[in-house]
């Protein structure tokens, strides 16, 4: 698991074909994708016409990927009638000369250049769901994968219907959404009710949560 900042570019003066970025010369209109075994986690702001864009942008998760799972930075030209692609390159795991701390160069298949830095995984705080309120219930809709939710073993569809003993259905909507965002910095115990109606108390960690993409 990893933070990664997208720094900078550098694009050739030319396209691989010879031909200039747009029809009237002028320089192409750069971005950039991360995909993630073939899926596309993060695609930066359009750069307007140069061959050197900046974003210095850090992607607002971290990014999960083990030494088997593809990793896939593409630049493309983003022109009026259409986006080009511009260059890529595809590793298996993280490519060999992005390591903690440092500026990786990738060069892509096009010989244009991409700046990033990867850096340790930035933590967060909370118990990582998106829920429901319910009047007696806050029913969960998705848990984040490295969280002290899915660590709990909470699933989708399940039913909190007490934290740290006080009961949902006593609480305000407010009380209650405070209460839950607190449980696990708390190590609270949360009641669960699952979905054939069987209830179970379920003690969290207070470990970090950690957000991906």
């Amino acid at each position: 698991m990893w933070s990664i900042r997208v720094v900078d570019a550098v694009l050739p003066e030319v396209k691989g074909i010879g031909l200039p970025w747009d029809d009237d010369g002028s320089a192409p209109d750069p971005f950039v994708r991360l995909l993630i075994d073939g899926r596309v986690v993060w695609e930066s702001p359009v750069q307007v016409n140069t061959r050197r864009p900046q974003w210095n942008l850090t992607l607002p998760r971290n990014i999960y990927i083990s030494s088997q799972q593809t990793f896939r930075l593409e630049l493309w030209d983003d022109d009026t009638a259409s986006k080009d692609p511009a260059g890529s390159i595809t590793r298996a795991g993280l490519p060999e000369n992005a390591r903690p701390g440092a500026f990786a160069h990738l060069t892509l298949d096009n010989l244009a250049t991409v700046t990033v830095v990867v850096s340790p995984p930035r933590p967060s705080r909370g118990l990582g769901v998106e829920y429901e309120q319910r009047a007696d219930a806050l029913r969960i809709l998705a848990v984040e994968r490295f969280s002290p939710a899915a660590r709990a073993g909470l699933q989708v569809d399940e039913r909190v219907v007490a934290i740290g003993g006080k009961r949902v259905g006593l609480l305000s909507a407010a009380s209650a959404a405070s209460e839950l965002s607190l449980s696990a910095d708390r190590g609270a115990t949360l009641t669960v009710v699952d979905t054939n109606g069987k209830e179970r108390d379920v003690p969290l960690d207070r470990d970090y949560l950690w957000l991906t993409m």
